[in-house]
């Protein structure tokens, strides 16, 4: 198959932040509110600095599975309102005290928008798509984030336990990687209903999502990482801190006391391996990755795109 033309990043998150945009038009209320802010914080498709991996993997699935890039609008739209309600569902799991909004109407919004997913990936026959493959791609995003689900909750029951690294890379994998296979398989499927070609781009989204997830973390416990970022203060159960041992600080400090705790023990993660270790298994992830690709390029796939992302 020759290589096709591919779309630059930018070119997908603008067309996609276009049909979601059209596409929310009809939902008003709190539940507008909160799902338009959870879709333009940073990065994401409708923020300002649009730059969302979501739409990008969704379309490039599509191209490396034999179909034109646009072909794959609505089930992109419908992975980037799933990413947001699963955004949601998370933060009503962290239950922060903080927050504007209550854990109910965070699950609320977030049951709307997971329905709203399931719309738009059937409204595919609007642009050339069969009743078929609507319906094959709503049981795609159904199956796939019951499986994503199953992962968090299983993350979300042992949450108090503290645990070694490779109970945490197994975590982080079963937390990332079926929402990545599963935003992947929605791309492939609407070019084709091959089941081998199917599989190997969702396998792809999956090490693609998972190496993700990895440097995500090396950076968040990173001395020079983002203050904002709490994983060193609340002990989370991450690569860097299991391999350091790092599970949150004493009881009781200040906030000045708290401050320099963290600075110090992100010094102390990131001498003892901890971002190392994390980083090693991104690279692993990356070059599993990188052999699906060319298990699909010996298929005759076009897979340029693709390797760029990683």
């Amino acid at each position: 198959m020759a290589e096709p033309d591919w779309p630059t990043s930018a070119e997908v998150n603008v067309a996609t932040a276009e049909r979601l945009r059209s596409f929310l038009n009809g939902v008003d209320g709190l539940a507008a509110e909160i799902g338009r802010g959870t879709l333009s914080a940073a990065n994401r498709v409708l923020s300002d600095s649009s730059h969302s991996l979501t739409c990008v993997l969704t379309a490039g699935a599509c191209i490396a599975a034999g179909d034109q890039w646009q072909r794959a609008l609505w089930p992109a739209v419908g992975a980037e309102c799933m990413m947001a309600a699963g955004d949601l569902f998370d933060d009503a799991a962290d239950a922060d005290a903080e927050g504007p909004y209550p854990p109910p109407v965070l699950l609320t919004v977030a049951a709307g928008l997971l329905s709203l997913a399931v719309v738009a990936v059937t409204r595919v026959v609007e642009d050339g798509a069969d009743a078929a493959t609507a319906a094959a791609l709503a049981r795609v995003l159904g199956e796939g984030f019951a499986h994503a689900a199953n992962g968090q909750a299983a993350n979300l029951q042992s949450q108090a336990s503290q645990v070694d690294s490779l109970t945490a890379y197994r975590q982080a994998a079963a937390k990332s990687g079926p929402l990545g296979e599963l935003i992947a398989r929605l791309g492939a499927r609407t070019a084709t209903a091959d089941p081998t070609l199917v599989t190997l781009l969702g396998e792809f989204g999956r090490r693609l999502t998972v190496r993700g997830q990895l440097l995500n973390d090396a950076r968040d416990a990173a001395p020079e990482g983002d203050p904002r970022k709490a994983d060193v203060r609340t002990g989370a159960r991450t690569v860097p801190l299991a391999f350091t041992g790092s599970s949150g600080p004493p009881s009781g400090l200040a906030t000045q006391q708290l401050q320099a705790w963290e600075q110090a023990e992100r010094a102390r993660i990131a001498s003892g391996g901890g971002l190392v270790a994390a980083q090693a298994l991104a690279e692993a992830e990356r070059l599993r990755a990188v052999q699906v690709l060319d298990s699909l390029e010996a298929r005759g796939a076009p897979v340029a795109g693709l390797r760029r992302l990683l």
